[in-house]
């Protein structure tokens, strides 16, 4: 059946009018076979580009751009959303006019953007050079990061009503983050004069002839009808519209794939292509050299540096909603290779297109700088990400995103969810002193420290305190939610046994009123964790925008409610205990049921489910 399938998928594919050749040939041996058992496990559609200095070597589309109408995903007539691979041309437009002498790298971009970014005690001045290389300590931001309408909020509007907090504001922690690059991007455009989408494209789509990419939204009429659908996996239904993106220097790109051939071409030929140079040599140089180089990657400005199948290379990965891409360029082999893929596959591990061409075209060169071992045991522990909300109810999502590492009896590391104890996990394949591989290729380097911690390029795993520890957080909550539902459903129905039986009560009045409060708390508390659990599980990225506060204000007014009720809870089993009332296990299960409004509150406030502010 599979192999069935597989056959049908590959009579989908589209080639370029490229002329036939060995290499062209051969990539095709390689890439077909990962492209159609994606498209066989329930991806829709996608392209892979590899190019040289002197020109394309391979360009073909797979599958569908539009399933309903069949329309086929082309590389040259089929659009798609790069997603953070948008944050290389904000790069350039930088350093053009860093180049021009109109802006520093490293002075405050206060002096630019005409409202202020904060300096905290201890903390280094927000530069375009800490922009670009995810140094300014942002944390993440979600609200308005996609649009439900068809146009865009003004840059300049959105960088200033969602400038979020400094979580590492040193700048000795990297953390990547879309804000900090859209707020240079908002530079570009107060610094030219010229509105960020009209600047790139004057700027550089049009002088490398990328005349299907466009930062505009909506999409320009010609455009629109080239867009790719947009499969979201998941069980949810494709997008209806385009994926409006707010901030538009970090991820507002659309594109072709053979457009996106021509920027890579430019990159390989120092900044220019076919007699047009976007950006001098030495500048494209500074781009790519490393700022803060690991064993597991660096960074430039912009660029991510990493290893792949041993061999250096350098670009960024993009993910929208629906789109997944990644830009990869091999100078010491002039290589440039562009992969995007349309919708999800079931495959527990996608194949890298990316890396299969490196491993069977290039020679692998693996060099690791020399440096003491960390021992494995002292890595054992729990994890979060740089990357992560922690003053906002996204701070959820960061404790559900922790990771529990453990040692294996060969010395080997395992990666599993911290907050899920059940499965396997990942191994960690040691390639280096301190140099793990994942899964999917990605390097993570271990370093030693006090508290010992991962790097990668701007991003650390940071070792979590233990009062943020999902290892006890959510068991804890599991079982005080289990107990307050339990409780909530068993008053009614002893209430109506007792009624049937024509049995009085043994409560007084007093018992009765603290019962029905502490209930009343109780649901409120079960009400709000359903709500965050909807939230979180069911609310789309574009829907969390203005529109949403109400909802977010109720859910903030009932969680300080069930806070509240934490205390009643208290009081209720410390009034029964002092008049001693009921049995033991009466009093002992009012002290459950207190412990466990304690354990929903701490919860609430700690992850700002309890929460103040409408800028996440």
């Amino acid at each position: 059946m599979l192999a069935t399938l597989s056959l049908g998928v590959e009579l989908l594919t589209v080639t370029s009018a490229q002329p036939a050749n060995f290499e062209g040939e051969e990539m095709a041996r390689v890439v077909d076979p990962i492209m159609n058992e994606w498209l066989a496990h329930g991806g829709t559609g996608a392209v892979v580009v590899v190019t040289r200095r002197d020109g394309p070597i391979f360009a073909k589309g797979y599958g569908f751009a539009d399933s309903e109408t069949k329309r086929l995903f082309t590389p040259d007539r089929t659009l798609l959303r790069p997603g953070s691979i948008s944050k290389l041309f904000a790069g350039i437009a930088v350093m053009q006019l860093v180049d021009q002498g109109k802006v520093d790298l490293d002075r405050d971009v206060s002096d630019y953007i005409g409202f202020p970014i904060s300096t905290p005690p201890g903390g280094e001045a927000v530069t375009l050079r800490r922009l670009l290389t995810h140094s300014a300590g942002f944390e993440d931001h979600i609200k308005n990061l996609y649009s439900s309408g068809p146009k865009p909020m003004e840059l300049g509007l959105w960088v200033a009503k969602s400038l979020p907090l400094r979580l590492f504001p040193a700048g000795s922690v990297p953390a990547y983050s879309n804000y900090g690059v859209a707020l240079a991007g908002y530079v570009v455009e107060r610094v030219s004069g010229e509105a960020y989408p009209e600047y790139v494209e004057r700027h550089i789509l049009k002088p490398l002839r990328m005349d299907h990419s466009t930062f505009r939204q909506p999409l320009p009429e010609r455009l629109a009808p080239l867009m790719a659908r947009g499969y979201r996996g998941a069980g949810r239904p494709p997008l209806n519209d385009f994926e409006t993106i707010h901030a538009s220097p970090a991820g507002a790109l659309s594109a072709t794939g053979e457009d996106m051939e021509r920027f890579m071409r430019a990159l390989l030929n120092g900044g220019q292509l076919d007699g047009a140079q976007i950006l001098p040599r030495a500048r494209l140089e500074e781009m790519l050299t490393p700022s803060d180089r690991t064993e597991a990657g660096w960074l430039g400005l912009v660029f991510f540096g990493r290893r792949i199948g041993g061999v250096e290379a350098i670009g960024h990965g993009g993910a929208t909603q629906a789109f997944f891409s990644d830009l990869e360029i091999f100078r010491e082999h002039g290589l440039g290779v562009f992969v995007s893929r349309d919708g999800y596959s079931d495959q527990k591990v996608v194949p890298d297109p990316v890396k299969a061409i490196v491993e069977h075209f290039l020679p692998a060169s693996p060099s690791y700088p020399t440096s003491t071992r960390v021992r494995p045991s002292r890595l054992v522990g729990v994890y979060q990400s740089s990357r992560r909300s922690d003053s906002t109810f996204f701070r959820i999502s960061a404790l559900l995103a922790q990771r529990l590492v453990t040692e294996n009896s060969d010395g080997s590391l395992s990666f599993s969810s911290a907050s899920w104890p059940f499965g396997s996990g990942e191994q960690l394949k040691r390639i280096g002193e301190n140099v793990y591989e994942n899964s999917t290729g990605r390097l993570l380097e271990a370093v030693d420290d006090v508290d010992p911690y991962f790097a990668a390029p701007a991003l650390r795993l940071l070792r979590v305190p233990w009062f943020l520890n999902a290892r006890w957080i959510v068991p804890a909550v599991l079982a005080s939610s289990s107990l307050m539902l339990a409780t909530l459903l068993a008053y009614p129905a002893i209430a109506l046994w007792r009624h049937w039986r024509k049995l009085p009560s043994r409560h007084g009045a007093r018992d009765r009123r603290l019962q029905i409060a502490v209930q009343f708390f109780l649901l409120l508390d079960m009400i709000v964790i359903a709500g965050a659990a909807f939230i979180f599980a069911k609310v789309d990225p574009g829907q969390l925008d203005d529109e949403f506060d109400p909802v977010l204000l109720a859910i903030y007014a009932l969680a300080w409610l069930g806070v509240l009720g934490a205390g009643v809870a208290v009081f209720a089993a410390f009034d029964l205990w002092r008049r001693r009332v009921g049995g033991l296990w009466i009093w002992l299960h009012q002290c459950a049921l207190a412990a466990s409004a304690l354990m929903i509150a701490y919860v609430f406030v700690m992850f700002h489910i309890a929460g103040t502010t409408l800028n996440y």
